[in-house]
Order: C-alpha cells, then structure tokens, then sequence
C-alpha cells in the first residue's frame, strides 16, 4: 500500500469515525429530549438502523471525496469553511426532509447530529493528521520552483504550516541566479534538470510555481509537464494588492484567456446589513456572556485607584467622524501631564510615542492597569460601542486624529468601515506589528471582508488574548 492510499484511508477512517462520534452524542441529546415529550424513544429505532446510518456516511465521505479533501492539502481554516458549507447545505435539506414528516423528535435528532459534526469533523481530522505526522505518514515532498520573495513567503505559508504536512525538498532555480537569502532556508537550491529526474521517481508530491508572469510565459512547456507529473501543481500569482478573496475564476469556451471576477464586499448594503446583524446578535451573547467580568473589574479598578471606572477617548470612525471609544480606566488621573513631561525630558520614549502612539513601559499606567492591557481586558467595555453602532466586533483598531496622517492613502479604507474591537492587526502580533504593516492588514481586511474571516478573526482573537501576544 502506498503512502498516498495509507492517507486517504486513515483519513476517511477518521471522518467516519466523527460520524459515529456525532451520531452517538445525537442520540443521547434526543433521549434527553423525549423525557420531555409524548414521542417514544422506539420511533427513533428506524432512524438509527445501519441502512440509514450507512447511507450519511457514505453521503458525506462521497462529497468530501468529490471535493477532493482526502487529497489536497488546504489552509486548516479554508478546510474548515468547505466543511461548514457542506454540512450546513445537508443539515438544510435533512430538515426539509423532517418538516415534512413533521415529528419533533426527528427535528432534534437531525439538527444535532449535524451540528455536532460541524464541530467533531474538524477536531478528529486534525488529530489524525498529527497521529500520522508523528509515524511519518503525512508528509508530502514539495519542490518551490523560484527563488525570490514569493518563493520565501511560499516556504512560510505551506512549509512552516506543520499541519498541511509538507516536506520541502528545495527551492527550484531555473535562471541561476537564486536569491542569497534561500541559502539560509533549510532546504537545497536545485536545478530543473535536478527536479525533471526526482519528479520521475517521485510522483507523490506537490510543485510551487513562484516565478514573475515573464518567466511562467519562458516556461510554459515545464509547467504543462509537471501538471501531469505531480500530486497538485500550485501556481504562486505575481501579484499583490488586489481584492482576491472571493474573486471569481472564469473563462470563454475555447479560449485560453482567464478572467478573475473581482468583488468589493462591503460595498454591498446586503453585506453591510448581515455584518451589522452578526454584530449585534454575536455582541448581545458576548455582553451577558463577560457582565459578571465587568463587574468584578469595575469593582477592583473603584476599590484600587478610586478613579473613574471607565476612560471615554476620542477616536475616528467609520466615514472619518469622532466617536467615544469607551475602555476601563488604567491610567492615573493626572497621565496627560505624566506624558508631556516624559516626552520633553526623554529623546528615546518620544521617538517610541511617535512611531506607534504607545509607550511598552508606560510609567502613566496603574497596576491593575498594566494587567488589564496585558489580557486586553481594558478593552471589554467597547462592547457598548458595538452595540450602539459605533464599531464591529471585527475592524480596524479604531484610530485618533493624530495618526490619520500615517494612514497616508489606508485611510480611504479605514474611514469606509466601523473600527472594530479586535481585527487582522490584533491576530497578526498586534504591538509588535510595526505601523505600516498594520496599516497594510487593516487595508486587507477592508478589500477581502467576508463573513468568514469576521469569524475566524474571534476565533483568533481568544488564542491572541491568551497568549498575550504583542499586548501592552
């Protein structure tokens, strides 16, 4: 049995397994449910017979296989959204089917086994994945053709991403004149007669293709062959700033010309108005789910400092207008005048204020102060802010008027938006990000909004918060 097979197999193992796990933890929510109800626990019998039971397996795994999830690698959260999609669509149409019979119980049944599988499917599949990278048994060999900085953020996107698996045999230099910096890598620079004569040999591996749009049109021929030769061939775009998430790939019958559909998501009210909607209903659970935190914080910053629980600060919003950004107070009340007379009296900490506007030992801070910037505690209470429709949950982090002049031509972007309380920048590294680069994340964000990465940004945001990532 080849490594390949040994893959799919153990993964469609895996995926069969969270289908029993799911039917299992289904099965005793719909228990729990009937001691609550006239239905008998017998009519559940047919539902759970091995025909049925076979019959959502194998509905599953074939669209999984049609998808091609037991072959190519993906981004975990990429892997994560076909998922979702997948088995939401099911989920709907198992519905439509159940209203139609008409018996609650079934209702229960269905929409818990598929949104248990939702969250089951992707738990097992990961840990499967790490089971067979411990036994050598996930790793694909990778040849990057190219030798630039594509070549480089390639190497961090799929190599140094541990859980797609990949193997890196060496960076491919078809010009000879490979980039000083590749040497450094833990990887060989070869040839392309060196990568002809290992993808011979060799056919379970995947090819980056990282090459300027001149030298893909010297090498078209190679790039047709390795198509043919290699597990997935990837082609690496030589460009950068456009809008290409949820861009749109198109083509005319019979003509070699690709057309890529692009897309302004917020420019569309319809996108604005569900974005507004999954901020209330998502900051609504937030606020009762942190009030008892709030207290308890509120109560130590009155009890510690005697000042003003909550510090209101000016900040620009969406269409460039001022708004009260509402944080727990973690300065002393006498901070401003602090400042002044650290920035006259100390070049090094007003060369610090200047580049990002904060200070990583900042003598104006309290105690409990310092802890809740630390945990980014201090910054619950913007909640409010949500909710009255000042910022999102997910944006950029909300600016004041002194710093829209770094923002240069970002600010087109930022002002089209609410600010919001976490965002691309916070997960990225937050205060270790320098400015221009969080600049550049919250231009990102703004061009490619989707739902997805609104949600995928909270997800990373509690790990972030954790971790303490770049927080002072």
């Amino acid at each position: 049995m080849n490594k390949q097979l040994i893959q799919k197999t153990l993964l469609i193992t895996g995926d069969l397994f969270s289908i029993f796990i799911a039917f299992l933890f289904s099965l005793l929510i719909t228990f729990e449910y009937h001691k609550f109800s006239d239905v008998s626990v017998t009519s559940l019998s047919s539902f759970f017979n091995p025909g049925v039971s076979k019959f959502l397996g194998l509905l599953v795994i074939a669209i999984f296989w049609y998808q091609e999830h037991y072959v190519k690698r993906r981004p975990f959260w990429e892997e994560l959204l076909q998922i979702v999609k997948t088995v939401g669509l099911i989920l709907l149409i198992n519905l439509g089917v159940v209203l139609i019979l008409g018996k609650g119980s079934y209702k229960v049944l269905v929409f818990s086994f598929w949104i248990l599988l939702i969250f089951i499917l992707p738990v097992i599949r990961i840990t499967m994945k790490r089971l067979m990278s411990a036994f050598n048994l996930w790793q694909r060999d990778l040849f990057i053709v190219g030798c630039s900085g594509a070549s480089i953020e390639a190497y961090k996107l799929f190599v140094c991403n541990k859980v797609m698996g990949y193997s890196l045999i060496g960076f491919v230099d078809l010009f000879n004149d490979s980039n000083i910096s590749l040497k450094n890598l833990p990887a060989k620079i070869l040839n392309g007669d060196d990568l002809l004569s290992q993808i011979k040999s060799n056919h379970n591996c995947d090819v980056i293709i990282s090459l300027t749009n001149a030298e893909l049109n010297q090498n078209i021929k190679l790039i047709n062959y390795l198509q043919h030769k290699c597990t997935s061939l990837l082609i690496l775009p030589d460009v950068s700033g456009l809008s290409f998430y949820g861009a749109e790939v198109e083509h005319f019958f019979g003509n070699e010309q690709l057309i890529l559909r692009m897309s302004t998501n917020l420019s569309k009210k319809f996108n604005r108005i569900i974005k507004r909607i999954f901020d209330i209903v998502v900051g609504i659970f937030i606020l009762v789910l942190i009030s008892p935190i709030l207290l308890i914080i509120a109560a130590s910053i009155k009890y510690t400092t005697g000042s003003n629980v909550f510090f209101l600060h000016n900040r620009v919003g969406k269409n460039g207008k001022i708004f009260p950004c509402i944080k727990f107070q973690t300065m002393y009340p006498n901070s401003k005048e602090i400042l002044e007379e650290l920035l006259n009296s100390d070049v090094e900490i007003k060369k610090e204020w200047e580049s990002c506007f904060k200070l990583k030992d900042d003598p104006r801070v309290t105690t409990i102060g310092k802890f809740l910037r630390s945990s980014s505690l201090d910054e619950l209470p913007q909640i409010f802010n949500v909710l009255i429709g000042q910022m999102s949950l997910v944006g950029p982090r909300p600016i004041v008027l002194q710093e829209v002049e770094r923002y240069k031509d970002g600010f087109y972007y930022y002002k089209m938006v609410l600010p919001g309380i976490t965002g691309l920048w916070q997960v990225s590294g937050r205060s270790d990000v320098d400015y221009d680069n969080r600049v550049m994340l919250d231009e990102y964000y703004v061009r490619n909004w989707s739902l997805w990465y609104d949600i995928v940004i909270l997800f990373k945001t509690f790990g972030v918060v954790l971790k303490r990532t770049g927080a002072y």
